[in-house]
């Protein structure tokens, strides 16, 4: 058995590692200008950050207190992982949520991230450094003017504290201690790669990561703003080697330099790498994970991998966080469904008649109707941002009253929008990714009897068996009988 309980970080074995190379580094007699970036922090001072071993209370921070974060298209599922970890640890979150963009986050994406947490607010700002940013770097150049957004949090007035978290985070505990009382700026030391944090001579401090920042209130002023835009137009200044290679991490620890901050422990802000190659993957008692580096959510099975994305080597942990978003993604999503079912009006006995097109309903009376909407396209080339009803559809839709529209629940912030004439009411099925079976694989694998009976239902390419096959079984069990034909449906 090892004298280093798993999960722990084994300092002494590392620091005689360090002492080894250092007395390499030494007796190779090699300048300063021939060696590696990562064997000149070994040769400046080191900052060993700190980790607690207890678990803090959740409590609301209150309204006086804002969060902010900064995504894009590419980042949304991040964006919606962060959103939903930090609601599962506040779930009476009343503190806003300000989510900088650069207009690539549309209507539709955000009517549905609204639905995780109903004070979020999305800004795209349009500042006027974007058009002057330094492009000296790859890094730079990859980040473009989104990696400095999250500056905007000093744009904000009238808060007792800004909590600026990347996107790619998940809360995983308590966050109480960054808005405690106190006039400081809270962060955390920068580390991953190694387990210390290289001390910048330009700040004379560990460098700080900006994932994870606290601003107190007195700093949302307009000459700290200032003074940041300027940081940014001038980022590619070199400063010191350790920061120089940073974009919006540079300014920060550029602006924070000469203001008091207090170091959190690593639990604060614990990166991916950290945690795989000095805790064994052990995160318990830790508050955030930040899955710096590859982002999970852009690889199987969430998109095709991006060849550009490609990081031979890369420490990382996508399990983790597939794990962990996709748990409270289905707890979000069942319940949403829950909450829709309960506002719904029963379903009728009887006859019932099943369309594609509301045009297409007989004039019998004893049968209830019910339209099934299994192709966006007919709602316009806006989709799924704006959409319209296909020309004749309203008035047809009101001819035909009493009428259910049996759609997936994952239309719903595109279809919640579209006017509804009396009578006429939504019925949302649970038939999206990744927890919908492939009807393919079995019309019977799913569940269809007992209390679980209202959840995920399998999907199909087209779409139009598996809605068919969720409406007649719904409608079945509420004792009505669905007619053999489909209006609308070709032979």
């Amino acid at each position: 058995m090892s004298s280093t309980p798993y999960g722990w970080l084994d300092r002494a074995a590392l620091e005689r590692r360090v002492s080894e190379r250092i007395q390499a580094l030494g007796q190779s007699g090699a300048p300063q200008g021939a060696l590696r970036r990562s064997d000149l922090e070994l040769l400046g001072e080191r900052h060993w950050p700190q980790r607690h071993h207890t678990l803090l209370p959740a409590v609301d921070p209150g309204a006086d207190v804002a969060f902010l974060t900064v995504a894009n298209d590419r980042f949304y599922r991040g964006l919606e992982a962060l959103l939903l970890s930090l609601c599962a640890v506040y779930p009476q979150l009343s503190s806003p949520v300000v989510v900088i963009h650069d207009g690539t986050l549309g209507p539709f994406l955000q009517r549905r991230l609204s639905g995780i947490h109903p004070l979020l607010r999305f800004a795209q700002p349009e500042p006027a450094w974007a058009d002057t940013l330094p492009r000296d770097s790859r890094n730079r150049r990859r980040i473009g003017a989104l990696g400095y957004l999250n500056s905007e949090a000093l744009a904000l007035r009238g808060y007792r504290r800004v909590i600026v978290l990347d996107a790619d985070l998940l809360i995983t505990g308590s966050l109480d201690p960054l808005w405690a009382e106190g006039e400081t700026f809270r962060a955390v030391p920068d580390c991953g790669d190694r387990p210390w944090a290289a001390v910048s001579p330009h700040t004379g401090r560990p460098v700080l990561n900006s994932g994870v920042l606290s601003l107190p209130g007195a700093a949302l002023t307009s000459p700290m703003q200032q003074r940041m835009e300027h940081l940014i137009r001038n980022a590619a200044d070199p400063v010191c080697p350790l920061l120089d290679r940073f974009a919006d991490q540079k300014v920060w620890n550029q602006l924070l330099a000469d203001q008091p901050v207090e170091l959190l422990p690593l639990n604060f802000n614990c990166n991916v790498k950290y945690l795989v190659q000095y805790l064994g993957g052990c995160s318990e008692g830790l508050s955030v994970l930040h899955f710096a580096g590859p982002k999970p959510w852009l690889t199987w099975p969430w998109l095709e991998p991006d060849p550009a994305d490609d990081r031979p080597g890369a420490v990382q942990d996508h399990l983790l966080w597939n794990r962990c978003y996709r748990g409270q993604l289905m707890a979000w999503r069942l319940d949403l469904h829950q909450q829709a079912i309960r506002n719904q009006m029963p379903l009728s006995a009887g006859p019932a008649q099943l369309a594609l097109d509301p045009r297409q309903f007989t004039s019998q009376s004893d049968s209830s109707r019910h339209l099934l909407l299994i192709d966006p396209e007919l709602l316009g080339s806006s989709w799924p941002d704006h959409c319209r009803w296909p020309d004749g559809w309203l008035p047809a839709l009101a001819a035909a009253a009493p009428l259910q529209i049996w759609a997936p629940l994952l239309w719903e912030p595109a279809l919640a929008a579209l006017p509804l004439p009396a009578s006429v009411g939504w019925r949302w099925l649970l038939i999206e990714p990744p927890f919908s079976a492939d009807l393919k694989d079995g019309d019977d694998l799913p569940a269809t009897t007992g209390t679980w009976a209202a959840g995920f239902e399998p999907w199909s390419d087209p779409l139009l068996p598996a809605v068919e096959r969720a409406v007649r079984r719904q409608l079945q069990k509420a004792g009505a009988l669905p007619r053999a034909g489909l209006a609308g449906a070709k032979a």
